[in-house]
């Protein structure tokens, strides 16, 4: 009489020659069993491979997703940090006349300052609204991020791209010296520098604003840096649902 193969019982440890031609049936998919008792682990099915590299790919982009939005939200901060202080600057100091004049230029213009303030501070609340959900879960950071649906964020974040770009560039477009960055940078600021000493030091407001010029150029590379992670974890998505309808189609090869 022959031994029932049972798949799913462990293989006993000692086995005869009567029983070793079905020693096999106890195996599990990724371990065999010799008849003298110790294991063999056989090669790795395909399944086993393609989980693996599903798994190995997942890691990548989480982390990569991780250090993308990090990237994004400090970048963003200097620049909203920078513009607010200038634009308060500008507006607490304009009244302020010495020698019959104030600190600024005649009929200044402040909307290159308030485009990147605005860009800036768009951009630092999205980042963190991602960033407190990774300390929540990630799941739940996942979730927020695949709210509005993959069309959804294709639109927001070539938009997002788009906005960076343009700002980035209309505010240097924007450095004519009747603006706060190119006035501030300007040689006629060098020359009342003295009279104005006490109130605005225009060399440094000069150099917080060339650097956040600077660090909008860099966002604009960081954001295109995230759409390819963003296109990694696309990737991913179609290899698991080709390697779930490959397992649905021949499971005996799984």
């Amino acid at each position: 009489m022959s031994m029932p193969c049972n798949p799913y019982a462990r293989p006993p440890i000692n086995l005869d020659s009567k029983y070793q031609a079905s020693a096999q049936c106890y195996a599990s998919p990724t371990t065999l069993f010799s008849p003298s008792g110790y294991q063999q682990i056989a090669e790795p099915s395909h399944s086993d491979r393609i989980r693996q590299k599903d798994f190995r790919l997942k890691r990548q982009i989480r982390i990569w997703k991780l250090i993308a939005r990090l990237f994004a939200f400090f970048l963003a901060i200097y620049p909203l940090y920078s513009q607010a202080t200038t634009l308060h600057k500008f507006l607490s100091t304009r009244d302020i006349i010495i020698n019959g004049r104030n600190a600024w230029a005649k009929d200044t213009t402040i909307w290159p300052t308030i485009l990147l303030l605005c860009t800036s501070a768009a951009t630092t609340f999205v980042s963190l609204l991602i960033l407190a959900s990774y300390l929540l879960s990630v799941k739940h950071a996942n979730k927020t991020e695949k709210t509005v649906g993959t069309a959804g964020f294709v639109i927001e974040m070539g938009a997002h791209i788009a906005v960076w770009i343009a700002t980035a560039v209309a505010y240097r477009l924007g450095k004519t010296g009747n603006d706060l960055w190119g006035w501030t940078c300007s040689d006629k600021a060098d020359q009342i520098q003295d009279q104005f000493q006490a109130v605005i030091d225009f060399n440094n407001f000069c150099n917080v604003q060339s650097y956040a010029w600077i660090l909008s150029i860099a966002q604009a590379v960081a954001l295109v840096i995230t759409a390819a992670v963003y296109y990694l974890a696309w990737r991913r998505m179609k290899h698991k649902e080709r390697m779930e309808k490959d397992m649905m189609k021949n499971p005996l090869h799984f």
